[in-house]
């Protein structure tokens, strides 16, 4: 498993593959990268593992690919000195993505807006004029034979061919100045976003692949501007202060909502079959039970010996729990004995 962090004198990126069942570490791949960001300076975009290479972004622009046994560069490119990009405020965010043999980055330069490389070499594939990046990171899905990458830039949410780099349509949203960090969530009827401005709605795509404008569907209760929701089943499940549960086939409508101070501004949810687990931005971890109705709480633990910010996304591995502490990196057990 791969962990970013910087180092203990903040001058440079850190990322660490520790052993899975020890914990300890295998090998370090760090480099200077000065600068100074608001919510400290440690990477924000989750390395990709696509084996044999791991690829990590800093959030100063530091895009690397590395050999995952080793831990030795294979190639290295500057989101800003290389690919023409542009910094945004709070650093690089949104997570690189790998599609067969291509690596698919935001530089957010006015003619590397989106970009795509060749994973095993980095040599630029396509490169497509644009706006500044945003922060959340972009999917793919399939509509008339075409792949498309979906995204958004500081000012609307896209796609590009997967193949060409070709725009193919844009959509900006009513009200402007979305932060844009919750990625866009693809479900059978069309795409979910949820914004700080612009709350959760779902748009539909028309018959040649292009995401309409119009609204199909919103719910204004939930505007979270920080922490992506999550599609389980026929639900859309995400947290503003509350955790909501909405149906996506009947016009997002509330299924149910759990109110808890432990959510705080900001949450991680992970999904699977009918259960979410939370973390709360203090650390506290919650598992809820997902049905027709109000969510169940199940169980609760604090993963932290004292509340703290907690800004990195958990993981699971089986039924461990990997959560990132202010300090650390601790593994639960979360299986039933």
């Amino acid at each position: 498993m791969i962990v970013s962090s910087r180092d203990r004198n903040d001058q440079k990126d850190e990322f660490t593959c520790l052993d899975f069942e020890t914990g300890l570490p295998l090998w370090t791949f760090s480099y200077p990268a000065l600068g100074k960001l608001d919510y400290g300076n440690s990477p924000r975009a989750t390395p990709i593992i696509a084996d044999p290479y791991v690829i990590t972004l800093g959030p100063f622009g530091n895009l690397h690919c590395i050999d995952i046994e080793t831990g030795k560069m294979v190639w290295k490119k500057h989101m800003l000195q290389d690919l023409g990009g542009k910094m945004p405020i709070w650093g690089f965010s949104a997570s690189p993505i790998v599609v067969g043999d291509r690596l698919i980055v935001q530089p957010g330069g006015e003619k590397s807006s989106i970009i795509a490389l060749k994973l095993d070499t980095g040599d630029l594939l396509w490169a497509t004029e644009g706006r500044p990046a945003a922060y959340a990171s972009p999917i793919t899905i399939s509509k008339g034979g075409t792949t498309q990458i979906i995204g958004f830039d500081d000012s609307s949410l896209g796609s590009w061919d997967l193949s060409t780099g070709k725009r193919l349509w844009e959509m900006k949203p009513k009200a402007p100045s979305d932060f844009n960090v919750p990625a866009p969530i693809a479900v059978p009827s069309g795409i979910v976003l949820m914004s700080e401005n612009n709350a959760t709605r779902l748009h539909r795509f028309d018959e040649n692949g292009n995401l309409r404008s119009e609204v199909a569907a919103e719910f204004p209760d939930m505007a979270g501007d920080s922490h992506s929701p999550l599609l389980l089943g026929n639900y859309i499940v995400g947290v503003d202060h509350d955790l909501f549960v909405l149906d996506v086939e009947n016009g997002l409508k509330e299924i149910g909502r759990f109110s808890d101070k432990g959510f705080g501004n900001y949450c991680s949810l992970i999904g699977f079959e009918n259960r979410v687990l939370a973390l709360g931005g203090d650390g506290e971890a919650m598992l809820l039970e997902i049905g027709s109705g109000p969510p169940k709480l199940l169980s609760r633990f604090a993963t932290q010996k004292e509340k703290s910010q907690m800004l990195s996304h958990p993981a699971m591995v089986g039924t461990i729990y990997l959560v990132r502490g202010p300090d650390g990196l601790d593994a639960w057990d979360l299986s039933e004995k």
